[in-house]
């Protein structure tokens, strides 16, 4: 009989933890909670803190915390706030957690579906879509979209290079690579159908593809700017008998025009070259000042003939900067809209152009 009451007591807890785990009275998902944050390679400590964080913030599902970039944006100001107050803390623990959680923020930023979406062929094009045309006798051009048909791809001649209006595309087999906006770029190959060249507009048809050969997936996301930035590259000298690289002395002076944690586009003068190394300084916010090192992927060419977009990779950032840009970036204490009311203030009181540096001679 003892042994029967003893059974049955072990039965309730049982049910009794089960249903607690489950939610229970209070409806938290205990087991759902904890086995997603250690799915996500939180610690049972660091899960537990997130679970004050999503209970203070009163979120409806608070698992969601996980994958949602919605409740992400709403949970991550208080606590990283939390986590700088935090005296038990120490500051290597602070920044560890604070680079899970923005690593969090930005797996769920490309689970979102729209980064999930890609095309398969030609048919899926848009028109007014920028496109890079290479053809192994004339080089590279740039030409665009202008009616995509059932039987066909119609775009303008492609132009830039020197006498473009007189060449001859008709049957030349054609590689068509273009940027899809947040998604990825694309690559295929093409046969010339016909060229049109008695119109107002210069025209090209393309047979369609649907071997499109996906480039690029993008891991970070990037934001436009307008932040004034002064660089320094990275010069060789020989001393002593061996080949070190320095700093210049000179700085110059460029714009970064957008922006991610592992690099950003700058404009500046002609004075680089592609594989260059830099030390960038520029102020991230009013508070918070940024120096990385990075190196030149790629240049592109401007309206200005005089100033480039310098295409640059972040080769050394600590990870104090990093997360300033990450904030900055997904916007989690509002200084991107501070940002534009200060820009839009400055544009009232006309201040002087931002200089860019241009070669001597």
């Amino acid at each position: 009989m003892q042994v029967l009451i003893i059974f049955v007591l072990i039965f309730i807890v049982i049910i009794f933890l089960l249903w607690r785990l489950r939610g229970g009275k209070n409806q938290f998902p205990w087991y759902e909670f904890y086995s997603r944050g250690r799915k996500e390679n939180f610690s049972f400590r660091e899960i537990s803190f997130i679970k004050k964080i999503a209970i203070q913030n009163k979120l409806q599902k608070p698992q969601s915390i996980f994958w949602s970039t919605r409740q992400l944006d709403r949970c991550l100001k208080p606590a990283i706030r939390k986590i700088a107050a935090d005296e038990k803390m120490t500051p290597e623990y602070k920044q560890t957690m604070t680079n899970k959680l923005l690593d969090l923020r930005t797996k769920a930023e490309f689970n979102l579906p729209k980064y999930k979406k890609r095309i398969r062929d030609t048919a899926s094009m848009l028109p007014r879509q920028k496109l890079i045309i290479r053809e192994s006798t004339y080089g590279t051009f740039i030409s665009w979209t202008v009616e995509i048909t059932r039987k066909k791809l119609v775009i303008t001649q492609p132009s830039g290079q020197k006498e473009w209006e007189i060449l001859n595309w008709v049957s030349k087999k054609i590689s068509v690579y273009f940027w899809r906006r947040e998604d990825a770029g694309y690559l295929f190959e093409t046969k010339v159908l016909d060229q049109i060249t008695h119109e107002e507009y210069p025209l090209l048809y393309l047979t369609h593809s649907s071997n499109l050969k996906r480039m690029q997936n993008r891991k970070n996301i990037r934001v436009q700017t307008r932040m004034r930035a002064k660089f320094n590259p990275v010069v060789y000298s020989l001393v002593e008998g061996d080949n070190r690289a320095v700093i210049s002395k000179r700085g110059h002076g460029g714009q970064i025009i957008d922006l991610s944690a592992n690099g950003c586009c700058m404009l500046a003068g002609r004075m680089l070259k592609k594989n260059d190394r830099l030390k960038i300084d520029f102020k991230l916010t009013g508070s918070k000042r940024i120096i990385v090192l990075g190196v030149i992927l790629n240049i592109s060419k401007t309206a200005d003939e005089r100033v480039r977009k310098y295409h640059i990779m972040f080769v050394r950032i600590s990870p104090t900067s990093k997360n300033n840009i990450l904030l900055y970036v997904y916007n989690i204490f509002g200084e991107r809209e501070e940002d534009d009311q200060e820009k839009k203030a400055q544009k009232v009181n006309r201040p002087p152009p931002v200089k860019i540096e241009q070669p001597v001679g």
